[in-house]
């Protein structure tokens, strides 16, 4: 006879009622044909994540009961139940949640749909697999999946199988893999096989956040460091900017700073050195370089902060690291790009710089002269140049002129102003034209990316460019299922023309009324270092004229540099078994640098030379020339080479979907060398390159010159050779484990060996390490906050250090080697004593934070909180003389920084044609030196001179004045003493501590709108809680100065100007004093609050995709973008001085530099 079984999909409804009837009537008799059996038998039922359909089918095993479907099908309903009892009690336990009911006939259950009942949450289990476009399994894959409420995410095992479970149905799917287009897929129900084949993408914006360490890559959710990453739509909108300025306050707590020679000062969370590197560690595909890609190039960049993200770089890693991962093939069909921009920068604002006018310069002197500054005496018979007004003052002192001409000569050089000449003749717009091509593709088993950039730049002083092209190729070749083979390989080349030195700062020393051409089109020569009436004087004993003129000299510059780096890496990836790779990599970089610059004749460098060390022959009662007459050659090369090697183990599985493992374990052996040289050939003629000699001997015991000096020609510092080799040693481990996505604990083991440091063995390596875990909350099953996609705590520890990247610290003694002329021998100079006790820098860190997503990721949030202790930082001790040295290298300071940082980014506007996206980034920094002892004798004039710093308890870059107490009535400048005096004479009391010159605050606000195939990008930045020293007048008497700011008008003139002025009165002979000078120009009357908030750039850009314009041409997408920066500047000081052009030097000094000026660009990006 046959049964009735439960079938899926079964209808009782739908059997005819003819059948319905005999149907019961033969289950009546099968009831009452068991007596044996009765409702009161006891069931035991132990299920978990079982269907019922399973749980059923075990029942009529074990019971004998039947059972049938009335309406509804949830045969594949999973439920977890652990029950003993009758049936009633079992189908209740069954049943609890789901909207079904049952009827009992003897031993036959009719199970009944029921919507009104309330059904809780059961998990039901959907597995699948991804594959590519052959049909192939990727392994890694992404799927992120909506259960109960909060977003969870899988991974593709070595099959590309995944399996997860979800409460309820339709579950989407979100899959993601790298080089691969996203792809949504929809579950209808349980028990639905998925099957998933991914398509190649051209271009691709990761959803799920991948970081790159440099030794290895892992998802988000497996790493608890504090790490920012700058994806790749964020840099591919400012492709047509520097490195440094992308970097710049992108993520929290990265700055970026001028320098006193242009460049970039990089800092990640403040420096955590007193003398060794505090930039961050610069990283590309894995390995440290010098040799920065395009950024077309670049794909990703990840700032590694703190320990558990940065300890596995040990000793190189307490600045933080900042890794960056280029662009690769991908497997399809070959991609090329093109970018080129046009980038304009006005000519500078040398107004910005508030120097003086030709009349008030005048006024000055005159003021000069009337005190009894300005005398002929004092210049006659010297060779202490003067201006042309000074001379004019001296000719009056002389009576060769009457007071009525020196007043007319005067008021014609009050007239005059050379700015226009200056900006005709000597500046210019700089103009800068980049140009980016790249050709990618691949199969299965090859891929490749091939680039080539060249870039001109054109610079705002007139005679200096440069050019640089730079070659990149990288190849990945999977010869066997079990290796593949991969090669790196970059060539840059830089050639460039300079002008006249620092051509900005000398026009800054320029008077206003110093033409460079009169009126007739002649040269006009400056005098300002060399006496003019002298010159005259000596040109007619054979000297040469000491005259200069800036246009002339710019014109007659003959400087050319060259520099070429190549940088190479080889290696294979092996696949040992399943999870487990071994990586072999080579490494060899080589960068090598020339400067040229040929002095003609006719430069005021020779003729400055060839007269300074000109001597008189008392025999011959003539003049003689120890410097042959003819140009000057100075030749300069450098160069760097290092060759690494690293070999890794690396073990990443998922065990039972819920014990994610990831480990390595390696090492690292290194060499560098670091090689250079300095020759200068005198009366050298370039058409025959050819030299002539001189008596060394002569000019190295010194020569008399014409005033009766002795001019020493140092031979060491014109020709010498430097020469340092290094060598480390590392291995090193990290274990990450996350258990069923929601715990993560990781750890790292560093040993650092170096050469470099410890005489005794123990000093001679450096153990680091790490610990971190992270709670991923939203993953629990308790959390369920609808709108809370995202929720993570993270807390790390550990240990890193820092290095001297010049190689020049070192336990043992050094010497320079060099050819001593007057020895006629070689010869050493002591350059470091031996220090056995010397040893490796360290940062010990703590870092907690947090991470919060809102609706899906829309809205995130970042926090984080980190403390930074540095100890055994290098310092520098004084040394008796006697010992033939003035100081030693020790590890004599500790340093801490702490800070906050918060990261915000938002989705406010999405539509289907417009979306505005914006990014908010804030941190704080303060460092205090905890420890450092110093020995300052008179810090009332050291710390406000920055000859001594970092001082014990205070931040790292202090900055100290005088307490400014106001002018007396005299116009004299005060200050406090300790009973709250004022004083004209400083004292230790005297001292304010004013704050510190690097920002305590510091962000970025990026806001995108996009509109169909427009978009609008503003870039902004701010600083803020730093300190800086406006430029102030000495108020010194015998400061004759070419060029002064024009705060001396407003100096004080007669009594009662004191109570509206606070720029002193030229100083009486009987007050000059260094005092009088350091309260002028060192007083808390001259720091300004250097604060401020500049929009850098604003960006417009169109986009045409293939499809809608582009159908018969040959692109894919074209875009054109123009661009403008340094639109805005808010600046919380009331003078007018933007913050940014007052830099700081390594003695914590202010360089006061020209404010950037606007740039305006154009940029065009296509595909094919």
């Amino acid at each position: 006879m046959k049964q009735f079984t439960f079938r899926k999909n079964w209808k009782w409804s739908r059997v005819p009622a003819v059948k319905q009837f005999g149907t019961a009537l033969f289950c009546l008799y099968l009831l009452q044909s068991n007596p044996g059996f009765s409702h009161a038998q006891t069931l035991n039922v132990q299920a978990k994540q079982k269907s019922l359909s399973q749980i059923f089918e075990s029942l009529k095993k074990d019971s004998g009961y039947h059972f049938f479907w009335e309406g509804g099908d949830f045969s594949g309903t999973r439920v977890d139940v652990s029950v003993k009892g009758d049936i009633n009690e079992v189908l209740d336990a069954l049943f609890e949640g789901l909207p079904l009911d049952y009827t009992l006939h003897k031993k036959t259950v009719i199970i009944k749909s029921n919507p009104n009942k309330t059904r809780k949450a059961i998990q039901q289990e959907v597995v699948g697999r991804i594959i590519d476009e052959k049909g192939e399994a990727i392994a890694g894959a992404i799927i992120k999946y909506s259960s109960s409420g909060k977003y969870a995410t899988v991974v593709t095992d070595s099959k590309g199988s995944f399996k997860l479970t979800t409460d309820k149905f339709p579950v989407h799917l979100q899959i993601s893999y790298l080089g691969y287009k996203p792809q949504d897929y929809v579950v209808e129900a349980a028990n639905q096989p998925v099957l998933v084949q991914l398509r190649l993408a051209e271009t691709l914006l990761e959803d799920v956040e991948i970081i790159h360490t440099g030794y290895q890559s892992l998802l988000k959710e497996n790493s608890a460091g504090a790490t920012n990453t700058i994806d790749k739509e964020y840099i591919e909108r400012r492709n047509n900017v520097s490195l440094d300025n992308l970097l710049e306050n992108a993520v929290p707590g990265l700055n970026s700073y001028r320098t006193p020679d242009g460049k970039s000062d990089m800092r990640v969370r403040g420096g955590s050195s007193l003398r060794s590197e505090v930039a961050p560690l610069m990283v590309v595909d894995g390995f440290p370089s010098a040799m920065m890609p395009d950024v077309n190039e670049i794909e990703n960049i990840t700032v590694l902060k703190d320990a558990a993200a940065a300890a596995i770089w040990g000793a190189k890693a307490s600045n933080g690291v900042i890794v960056i991962t280029t662009k690769k093939g991908k497997s399809g069909t070959q991609v090329i790009q093109y970018s080129g921009n046009l980038r304009v920068q006005m000519r500078p604002d040398y107004s910005a710089l508030q120097r003086t006018t030709a009349a008030q310069v005048i006024d000055y002197e005159k003021e000069q002269y009337d005190k009894g500054y300005i005398m002929a005496p004092i210049f006659d018979g010297s060779s202490t140049g003067y201006s042309q007004s000074i001379g004019i003052f001296n000719d009056y002192d002389r009576k060769d002129i009457d007071l009525a001409e020196r007043d007319r000569r005067l008021g014609l050089l009050a007239g005059m102003d050379n700015q226009s000449q200056i900006n005709n003749l000597l500046l210019r717009n700089a103009v800068n034209q980049k140009h980016f091509l790249s050709v990618s593709g691949g199969s299965d088993r090859f891929d490749y990316y091939s680039a080539v950039n060249f870039g001109h730049d054109v610079a705002g002083t007139r005679e200096t460019q440069n050019k640089d092209i730079l070659v990149t190729n990288r190849m990945n070749y999977k010869l066997a299922d079990f290796v593949t083979l991969r090669s790196n390989i970059a060539m840059q080349y830089d050639w460039g023309k300079q002008g006249y030195g620092s051509l900005t700062e000398e026009i800054r020393k320029l008077q206003p009324y110093q033409m460079l051409k009169d009126e007739n089109g002649d040269l006009v020569y400056n005098y300002f270092g060399f006496n003019k009436v002298e010159n005259d004087r000596l040109i007619g004993l054979g000297y040469l004229d000491n005259g200069v003129n800036l246009l002339r000299e710019n014109e007659l510059a003959n400087n050319r540099s060259t520099d070429f780096g190549i940088r190479t890496i080889i290696g294979a990836d092996w696949k040992l078994m399943d999870g487990l790779t071994l990586s072999n990599n080579v490494v060899y970089e080589r960068r090598s640098g020339g400067q040229r610059n040929l002095f003609d004749t006719e430069t005021s460098f020779t003729r400055k030379l060839v007269n300074q060390f000109t001597s008189y022959d008392k025999a011959k009662n003539a003049y003689v020339r120890n410097i042959p007459f003819g140009d000057v050659l100075d030749l300069q090369n450098s160069s760097y080479r290092e060759i690494a090697t690293r070999n890794q183990l690396n073990y990443v599985n998922t065990i039972q979907d819920k014990h994610y493992i990831n480990a390595l374990f390696g090492f690292d052996i290194s060499k560098t060398i670091r090689e250079g040289n300095i020759q200068r050939l005198l009366g050298f003629n370039d058409d025959l390159y050819s030299s002539q000699d001189v008596d060394a001997k002569v000019l190295a015991t010194g020569v008399l010159d014409w005033e009766g000096k002795r001019q020493i020609y140092n031979t060491v510092s014109n020709n010498r050779v430097n020469y340092a080799e290094g060598r480390k040693y590392s291995y090193y481990s990290t274990l990450g484990y996350t258990y069923d996505r929601r715990y993560t604990v990781t750890g790292s083991y560093r040993t650092d060996f170096s050469d470099l440091f410890g005489a005794e063995a123990k000093l001679k390596k450096r153990p680091l390490w790490s610990v971190g875990g992270k709670w991923l909350v939203h993953n629990e099953s308790f959390f369920n906050v609808d709108f809370i996609s995202e929720l993570n705590l993270r807390v790390t520890t550990g240990l890193t250090g820092n290095f001297d990247a010049g190689n020049t610290t070192t336990t043992y003694l050094t010497a320079t080697r060099f050819f001593n002329t007057i020895a006629d021998d070689y010869v050493a100079r002591l350059s470091t004593p031996p220090n056995k006790k010397l040893r490796w820098e360290g940062t010990r860190t703590f870092n907690t934070g947090f991470d919060l997503g809102l609706l899906h990721n829309r809205f995130t949030l970042s926090l984080d909180y980190y403390d930074k202790f540095s100890y055994d930082l290098l310092g520098s001790q004084e040394l008796d003389p006697t010992v033939g040295l003035t100081n030693a290298s020790i590890n004599a300071a500790e340093l801490s920084n702490k800070g906050v940082e918060l990261g915000l980014s938002a989705g406010i506007i999405r539509n289907k044609d417009f979306s505005w996206n914006t990014r908010f980034n804030f941190a704080y920094n303060k460092s205090k030196v905890l420890y450092n002892k110093i020995t300052d004798s008179a810090p009332e004039i050291n710390r406000v001179n920055n000859t001594v710093k970092y001082l014990e308890g205070y931040e790292r870059e202090s900055l100290w004045s005088y307490r400014w107490a106001g002018l007396d009535e005299k116009g004299r400048p005060q200050t406090y003493n300790g009973d709250g005096e004022k004083v004209r004479v400083p004292v230790l009391e005297s001292l304010e501590l004013n704050g510190t010159s690097r920002p305590r605050y510091s962000g970025g606000w990026n806001n995108d709108f996009m509109y169909k195939g427009f978009n609008l990008s503003i870039f902004t930045v701010f600083n803020a809680g730093q300190k800086a020293r406006m430029e102030m007048p000495t108020m010194y008497g015998f400061d004759w100065n070419s060029s002064y700011n024009n705060k001396i008008a407003n100096r004080w003139r007669q009594p009662g100007d004191e109570n509206k002025t606070d720029i002193p009165a030229l100083a009486d002979m009987a007050d000059l004093s260094d005092n009088y000078t350091r309260l002028a120009t060192k007083s808390s009357n001259s720091v300004f609050d250097a604060s401020f908030l500049r929009i850098r750039e604003i960006q417009l850009g169109y986009t045409i995709k293939g499809g809608e314009l582009l159908h018969r041409l040959p692109f894919k997408t074209i875009r054109a973008v123009a661009q403008i920066n340094n639109v805005y500047l808010w600046k919380a000081n009331k003078s007018g001085i933007d913050p940014e052009a007052v830099v700081v030097n390594s003695r914590n000094e202010p360089q006061f530099l020209l404010p950037e000026s606007k740039v305006v660009t154009f940029g065009l990006n296509f595909t094919l």
